[in-house]
């Protein structure tokens, strides 16, 4: 087996090329890379405080929800009313499904529990201007949850349907009070009991409601394994004794295992978190290190009717910053034949973007795109994969300390028979490019 190339690219650092020993597979690499990273801490312990109006914070974590707080419901399919359903819940002695239809129900004493988000929006202000200080929590759907199996009395026939379209939320209440519905009724195996005024719910297990649906209080502390925080800042800082210089305003955060306090118009850690990226007025805050291996001797066979795959093994190396990409060229006499698959960002980074953009706050955030098109692969252009197998791709935003694998594809349809070259450059955005060359024989 030809030697395997590994590439280093730093930021602010030219590149190296070293060989590794003969006959190291890429598995072989991606495990060793793996056990080497084993253990190490991820990201710059730091702490912020921001005030500003809209903060958006996308997350994989919780939040405990208590009295007093308000469920703003979505209208729901098929007959456009406002629905939340409570599966298991006991109410009294019995216990069954609890339906309440009203646009804002109340939460006046009790708790939810700890509820998955996968968003939470601090706000001073609506949309059209109005005042309306609050925190908006986006509850995040829990995944192979089947709908409640029961008979819904005959007035709330569409219910039934609406129910069909709803998400599943996780929560454990406890003391639960609800009011402001418009009317409600808690069905189980014996018969309907309808419900008026408010409610008392001692323990349930799924809330179900529409995709828009919110939760509305005035202060949420939520725990994230993963969030990424945006928005348009007025004042505020971002401190870290692992940075170099006292870093600027941020318009945008990455950051692992951290609590965060939002409430109207203002967004802190408690305690302190792990940084991996932060996203200023003069770019990306914490550098990056890529390393790359493939082998560079390889000489592709392709039919020409046919496609080959170059595995390329990579790696954030410094376990601190994410990687963010800039820029992908191809160059050379077969160019024309050479594709790479882009990934798409990841999700919270991805979602962030989405909401600011909605918000329409063009800071810093909104500073970096996130899409490459032609000659590349776009995104979602997998029709191919049903047949054969997918390339992987390679990530447009990478996580500190990742290690994985992605394909440089050669399609042998694009040119006539004959051998070429080409060169595939990756430029990051806070680490240094460096070039991958794919030689090729089209039969």
């Amino acid at each position: 087996m030809s030697a395997v190339a590994v590439l280093v690219g730093q930021s602010g650092c030219g590149v190296s090329d070293e060989n590794l020993e003969e006959g190291l597979t890429p598995e072989q690499l991606q495990a060793r890379w793996t056990s080497e990273h084993a253990g190490r801490p991820v990201g710059h312990a730091a702490s912020f405080e921001l005030s500003g109006s809209p903060l958006i914070l996308t997350t994989d974590g919780t939040a405990r929800v208590d009295a007093p707080s308000t469920l703003v419901t979505g209208a729901s399919f098929p007959d456009d009313k406002y629905y939340v359903f409570f599966s298991e819940a006991q109410v009294g002695a019995q216990t069954g499904l609890l339906l309440l239809e009203g646009e804002r129900i109340s939460v006046t004493a009790g708790t939810l529990g700890a509820v998955a988000l996968s968003k939470a929006t601090a706000r001073t202000h609506r949309e059209d201007g109005s005042a309306a200080p609050a925190v908006e929590l986006k509850t995040r759907m829990a995944s192979s949850v089947s709908d409640p199996q029961v008979s819904f009395p005959e007035d709330w026939n569409l219910a039934q349907k609406a129910l069909f379209f709803s998400d599943p939320v996780a929560i454990q209440p406890s003391g639960l009070s609800l009011s402001g519905f418009t009317r409600g009724v808690l069905v189980t195996a014996s018969g309907s009991t309808a419900i008026s005024g408010s409610v008392k719910v001692d323990s349930a297990k799924h809330m179900y409601w529409y995709t828009t649906s919110f939760i509305e209080n005035q202060a949420s502390v939520i725990e994230s394994s993963r969030f990424a925080l945006g928005g348009a800042p007025r004042a505020g800082a971002l401190a870290s004794s692992e940075l170099s210089s006292p870093p600027p305003l941020p318009g945008g955060l990455v950051g692992v295992q951290g609590r965060v306090l939002m409430q109207p118009g203002s967004a802190r850690s408690e305690d302190s978190f792990q940084l991996t990226q932060a996203m200023t007025d003069s770019g990306l805050l914490v550098p990056a290190e890529v390393q790359v291996a493939f082998d560079k001797k390889k000489a592709l066979k392709v039919a020409q009717h046919g496609r080959e795959l170059l595995t390329v093994v990579y790696r954030e190396k410094t376990m601190r910053g994410d990687a963010v990409l800039a820029d992908l060229q191809v160059t050379g006499s077969g160019k024309e034949a050479v594709r790479v698959a882009i990934d798409e960002p990841e999700t919270l980074v991805g979602e962030l973007w989405d909401a600011v953009g909605d918000a329409g706050i063009a800071g810093p955030v909104l500073a970096i795109p996130i899409a490459i098109t032609t000659p590349f692969i776009a995104i979602g252009e997998w029709i191919s994969c049903l047949f054969s197998t997918c390339p992987v791709a390679y990530p447009l935003w990478m996580k500190a300390g990742t290690v994985s694998r992605f394909h440089v594809i050669v399609q042998g349809d694009k040119l006539p028979p004959g051998t070429y070259d080409a060169e595939v450059t990756l430029t990051g955005r806070n680490y240094a490019p460096f070039t991958i060359p794919v030689h090729f024989t089209i039969e």
